[in-house]
């Protein structure tokens, strides 16, 4: 197993860790501590949460590339506001965000979260923030000055009112309403400029058991930015943009769009954006037990053009076999294309063990794999395949192994480990352990069934593109806790209590190196017992 850059890279971060841990608040009714390394990212370093009676905290100590890396923050509640100290992300999202609804950006400094009347208001002070970590630490720098005034006001109960004020290097002021007559009809409008550049957008969102209708005409300059911020954006929606899902009936789907976006070309806050155009048609139903879909997804980005269409097909053999095709090609430029071809077959011999079969046929190689899960409450073990496109190899389509190992050792102590395929087609790891402790520093429990009493609620999900592929490396931001995907696009997050949670994409900390743009996305989700959690799922789009 590869070794991170600097061998006493680990002891040492795990010391300043725990020395650091030892300063919580001794009345901490919560503690989780946890620590690894990784060389996806190369890195080594630990994390602790604590949680208190009014009060939770997070302190992240590593090292990133031979660079030592901080993180910390607090949030308490005085009276009735919400304060928050150190690293926080902000999410500035306005009503007419249909497409992508995610916008935030890191911070490193104070906040307070408010209600004045009928009025919710939210101040900070501090700077943007450069943020970096993995997914066992994450930490922070500041990068340039700022302060935000946002508020929020009811003027009746179908409109509201929203205003989103920014001082940085260059000015943000967007004034928008958001009107919601019925549960089927929801419009917005938004005008104002950010980062000195005009910004006008209205929208339109229908949505009915039959049709979701979204429609939007936006006009933004080109240096157009919410945030003046050394920090790669997601990219904002321009000019027209229409997509609409039609469900004929319940075993139909089609999907219509034409999307206009302004693409972030580097992290330089004065450089102009990119324009690009996607068009895309797809449809999936059922015959006969087979689960069908196709789509055809086309392209332009500084005068290129790329095509790209898909198709594929599964059903449930038996009760416990599942088997699937899928053909992807893609064309790009004159003549260029690749294609990839594979089927699997998964079979359930219990509700601990499953076995996986995988045949894949791309540029006249063909592949034989084989992988399975076992489960238990003590050790879990997944082993699996997949196919990346990595367009700047000479053979730019790669297969590769994902493993996938979670130990629980005694009391709350668990190892984990995993393998990643990177960018460069190399095979990488991360290993990390962690454990929950009590306000005494002492195991939260020594029975294995109960060591997540703590943390009894979970939320479980897979992130995926437009055509049903797991997206690696997708960083999002579940309430404040910041996970990473696995090779299979999933992602899990425990918490002690059940409450509404935001979940936001956050693209700025992808490990995956392509550009994605959210298709479908929840804002909220509710963590629910481990044992009857769902599976939530989230779609980006390859731009």
């Amino acid at each position: 197993m590869p070794r991170p850059s600097n061998s006493w890279a680990l002891p040492v971060v795990l010391t300043l860790t725990c020395l650091l841990g030892i300063s919580l608040p001794a009345n901490a009714q919560f503690i989780r501590v946890e620590a690894g390394a990784s060389d996806l990212l190369p890195s080594a370093g630990g994390s602790v949460n604590f949680q208190g009676p009014n009060y939770t905290g997070y302190l992240g100590v590593g090292e990133i590339d031979g660079v030592f890396r901080l993180g910390t923050s607090v949030k308490t509640i005085i009276h009735s506001d919400v304060l928050t100290l150190g690293d926080q992300a902000v999410a500035f999202d306005l009503p007419t965000d249909i497409f992508n609804t995610n916008h935030f950006f890191p911070t490193r400094g104070i906040g307070i979260s408010a209600t004045e009347g009928r009025a919710n208001v939210f101040l900070f002070a501090g700077g943007t923030a450069l943020t970096s970590g993995t997914p066992f630490f994450q930490a922070a720098s500041t990068d340039m000055p700022v302060g935000m005034l946002f508020t929020d006001v009811p003027l009746s109960p179908t409109l509201r009112f929203s205003s989103r004020n920014v001082i940085s290097r260059q000015r943000t002021s967007i004034q928008s309403l958001d009107w919601h007559p019925g549960k089927w009809l929801r419009s917005g409008l938004a005008m104002g400029i950010g980062s000195n550049q005009p910004y006008l957008a209205a929208t339109t969102d229908v949505e009915t058991s039959r049709l979701s209708l979204k429609a939007a005409y936006i006009s933004a300059g080109n240096r157009f930015r919410r945030i003046t911020a050394s920090s790669i954006y997601a990219s904002e929606a321009d000019r027209e943009n229409v997509v609409a899902v039609i469900k004929p009936s319940s075993s139909v789907l089609l999907t219509l769009g034409h999307q206009n976006f302004l693409q972030p070309q580097s992290i330089d806050p004065a450089a102009a954006f990119l324009h690009a155009t996607v068009n895309e048609a797809q449809s999936s139903f059922d015959v006969r037990d087979f689960r069908l879909g196709a789509g055809i997804f086309q392209s332009t980005y500084q005068n290129r053009s790329n095509l790209a269409n898909n198709f594929s097909a599964a059903r449930r053999i038996t009760s416990h076999l599942d088997g699937s095709v899928n053909y992807f090609r893609a064309f790009s430029g004159a003549g260029s294309h690749m294609s990839n071809l594979s089927g699997s077959l998964r079979e359930t011999i219990s509700p601990r063990i499953s076995l996986l079969q995988v045949i894949n046929y791309s540029q006249g190689r063909t592949n034989v794999l084989y992988g399975g899960s076992y489960l238990s409450n003590r050790f879990t073990v997944s082993v699996d395949y997949q196919t990346l496109y990595l367009p700047f190899r000479a053979n730019p389509f790669s297969q590769g192994i994902s493993v996938t190992l979670r130990i629980r050792l005694f009391g709350s102590l668990q190892v984990n480990a995993q393998t990643f395929r990177s960018a460069d087609g190399r095979l990488r790891y991360t290993a990390s352990g962690d454990t929950v402790l009590n306000g005494n520093f002492r195991p939260a429990s020594g029975d294995a069934q109960n060591a997540f009493k703590h943390l009894r609620y979970v939320v479980r999900g897979r992130v995926q593109d437009e055509m049903g592929n797991p997206v690696e490396g997708a960083a999002l931001l579940v309430g404040e806790e910041l996970v990473i995907t696995n090779t299979a696009g999933e992602f899990l997050v425990r918490r002690k209590t059940a409450g509404i949670l935001q979940l936001q994409v956050v693209f700025a900390e992808f490990l995956n190196p392509a550009s994605f743009r959210v298709i479908a996305a929840p804002r909220t989700v509710l963590p629910s017992p481990d044992s009857i959690a769902s599976e939530i799922t989230v779609i980006l789009g390859r731009n």
